[in-house]
């Protein structure tokens, strides 16, 4: 299987996303789809592609319950779900932990760790969607000179708790930390707005692509 990931479009489609169904068989989309509700056209052309293949969707912090609203009427939204596509469990965290900005979609490290825990706890090879990046990773540093992390240290324990069974984690929500990183046995990767990846489940490789014009 492969799998193509994208991350924080807010309102506006990246070039060539068109492209990913002659090659991939699921797209992922792990939040910030729109910016605060502006471009929520964008999630009919996301709906479109799912006619070819697998599109699965969580909101960001940056989506209103508008768009979660609009989501769920193409059924593409996976936050607080599970979607088994052939033997991988994808499991989708949408909005984020909380932030200075006081944006529509935020929660607790709490409410995040018990969201979680109790949708995988008994699963194995799962594919994490999350929007925030788990803590103290390359995909949640927003100062590189003074090594400052915002990410989620819900999401960080639980993929250290259940590193034995999730074996990636696809995340957003910082933009300047396009990242490849590692939990121990988990692939981290934030492919920021400039970016997609490329997780080819057989051969266990994952690849950051640039948009072009980007």
């Amino acid at each position: 299987m492969k799998i193509v990931g994208i991350t924080d479009l807010h309102g506006k489609l990246p070039p060539t996303i068109n492209e990913f169904k002659d090659f991939a068989d699921v797209l992922v989309v792990c939040g910030d789809i729109t910016h605060f509700g502006k471009g929520i056209e964008i999630i009919e052309n996301l709906a479109e592609i799912s006619d070819y293949i697998e599109v699965l969707c969580i909101p960001g912090n940056c989506d209103t319950k508008e768009v979660i609203d609009e989501l769920n009427s193409y059924n593409l939204n996976i936050d607080g779900k599970v979607k088994k596509i052939e033997n991988i469990n994808f499991v989708g965290i949408g909005g984020s932990n909380k932030t200075p900005f006081n944006t529509p979609n935020e929660y607790s490290e709490e409410e995040i760790y018990n969201k979680v825990e109790n949708l995988i706890k008994n699963l194995n090879n799962i594919f994490l969607v999350s929007h925030a990046p788990p803590y103290g990773t390359m995909a949640d540093i927003i100062n590189l000179k003074d090594d400052i992390h915002v990410g989620s240290r819900a999401i960080r324990e639980i993929i250290e708790r259940f590193n034995n069974k999730i074996k990636f984690c696809a995340c957003g929500h910082i933009h300047e930390s396009r990242c490849i990183d590692k939990i121990k046995n988990t692939i981290i990767v934030n492919p920021s707005p400039k970016s997609y990846f490329i997780y080819d489940t057989k051969k266990n490789i994952v690849v950051l692509e640039d948009f072009a014009g980007l």
